[in-house]
């Protein structure tokens, strides 16, 4: 009895891999039409038709679906926003630069400004310097203070002296404090004026 069994076993068992093959090879080609009979495995290999593109389905799809236009959504919000900025970011460079330039003409007009204001006390210190003391000391004498120090101090000491002389005494005490009162606090505090 052992020995019938054997071949029995071999030809169903080489009937199953030639049906498996044949339901294999109908799943991987469509275009071939199916044998239709009952029960084969050919029909319970065809039976789930799902895409083959997609891994998901039901809910799950749906919720990754609605992901995907969110950040889409999100994505060329993000691109607007961009342009936007590198819009408004040229807008700036190119104002920085009309702002720079107009500093640098400012800069200029100051400076100019600058030189010749300090070229006309230069010029009116000369002017009181070819004067007689005598004649100067009057002038100085209605002057401010402080303004009367600013064009002495632009002096030489000689010339300075004699207009002084020809001042009015608390007129020119006044000056003197103010041309001595000049930098004091950056004096070193044992030296003392007389």
């Amino acid at each position: 009895m052992k020995i019938r069994i054997l071949p029995l076993l071999a030809i169903l068992f080489t009937l199953a891999i030639v049906s498996r093959a044949f339901a294999l090879s109908n799943a991987d080609n469509p275009d071939k039409p199916e044998v239709e009979s009952q029960g084969s495995p050919v029909e319970k290999a065809s039976e789930p038709k799902a895409d083959k593109a997609q891994c998901l389905s039901g809910d799950m799809l749906m919720a990754v679906n609605k992901k995907m236009v969110v950040l889409d959504n999100r994505e060329s919000e993000m691109l607007e926003k961009e342009s936007a900025f590198n819009a408004i970011r040229l807008r700036l460079d190119k104002q920085l630069l009309v702002i720079e330039a107009a500093k640098a003409s400012l800069d200029e007009s100051v400076e100019r400004r600058t030189s010749q204001a300090q070229a006309d006390l230069a010029h009116l210190t000369q002017m009181y310097k070819s004067m007689k003391p005598k004649q100067a000391a009057k002038i100085f004498n209605e002057m401010d203070v402080n303004f009367a120090a600013g064009f002495l101090r632009e002096m030489k000491g000689a010339h300075a002296g004699l207009i002084l002389s020809n001042m009015n005494t608390k007129k020119a005490y006044q000056i003197s404090i103010a041309l001595a009162s000049r930098g004091a606090k950056y004096r070193t505090t044992d030296q003392t004026l007389p």
